[in-house]
C-alpha cells in the first residue's frame, strides 16, 4: 500500500550515519579502481568484453531503480539517503555487482567449454537459484518494511525482472564475442609480432 510506512534497513541506517557515508565513499573508490585495474589490461580482450558484458546487470538494476523508484513502483527509505551516500551506494553496487557477474560469466564460459549440455544445465540453474533469492529476499524485506511497492506489483515480477537482468550480460556476452571472432576472421593479420585477436 502507497499508506505504508518504510523504515531504514540496518544498511540504509548505517549509510544515513557520517562514519557510513566516508565508509561508502572509500569502498566505492577501491571497488572502482580494483575493477578498472583488472580490465585496463591492453593485451586482454576477453577481460574487457566480459566486464562490458558483466556491468549491463548492475547498470540496468540503477536505472530501474531511478526510474521505478520515481514512479512509486519501488519505495524504500535507500532513496532518500544524503546525496553522496546515495551516489556512493549506486557506485559500490555498480562495481560490486559487475565483479559478481564477472564470475557466472566466467562460470558460463567454462560451462560452454565443455559442451552444448553443460551450458544448458548452467543457465538453468542460475536462474533457479537466482529467483529463489529474490523470493526470499523480497519477502523478508516487505515483511520487516524495508521494501515496498506499489501499483500493482508483486515479488513475481521482480523475479521476472530479476531473471531478464541476469540473462543480459550473458546475451550481450555472446554478441560481443560472436562480433570479435567475425572481426578477427574478416580482417587480415597485421604485420605486428601479435595478431590483436590473441589471446594472453
Amino acid at each position: 500500500m502507497m499508506s505504508e510506512v518504510l523504515r531504514d534497513s540496518p544498511f540504509t541506517t548505517f549509510a544515513r550515519s557520517t562514519l557510513g557515508g566516508v565508509v561508502l565513499v572509500l569502498l566505492a573508490i577501491a571497488a572502482l579502481v580494483v575493477v578498472l585495474a583488472w580490465v585496463s589490461r591492453p593485451s586482454d580482450r576477453d577481460r574487457r568484453v566480459a566486464a562490458a558484458a558483466a556491468v549491463c546487470a548492475p547498470a540496468l538494476i540503477v536505472l530501474l531503480n531511478i526510474i521505478l523508484g520515481t514512479l512509486g513502483v519501488w519505495r524504500s527509505t535507500l532513496y532518500s539517503l544524503p546525496p553522496l551516500a546515495l551516489v556512493s551506494t549506486a557506485l559500490l553496487f555498480l562495481a560490486v555487482v559487475t565483479v559478481v557477474m564477472l564470475l557466472i560469466l566466467y562460470g558460463y564460459r567454462a560451462a560452454t567449454a565443455r559442451g552444448r549440455r553443460a551450458a544448458l544445465v548452467y543457465t538453468p540453474l542460475l536462474v533457479v537459484i537466482e529467483a529463489a533469492f529474490i523470493v526470499l529476499a523480497d519477502t523478508v524485506a516487505l515483511n520487516k518494511h524495508y521494501l515496498g511497492f506499489g501499483h500493482g506489483y508483486t515479488i513475481w515480477m521482480d523475479v521476472v525482472v530479476g531473471v531478464l537482468t541476469l540473462c543480459l550480460p550473458l546475451l550481450v556476452f555472446e554478441l560481443l564475442q560472436r562480433r570479435g571472432q567475425d572481426g578477427c576472421t574478416s580482417s587480415p593479420p597485421g604485420a605486428g609480432s601479435a595478431h590483436p585477436c590473441s589471446r594472453s
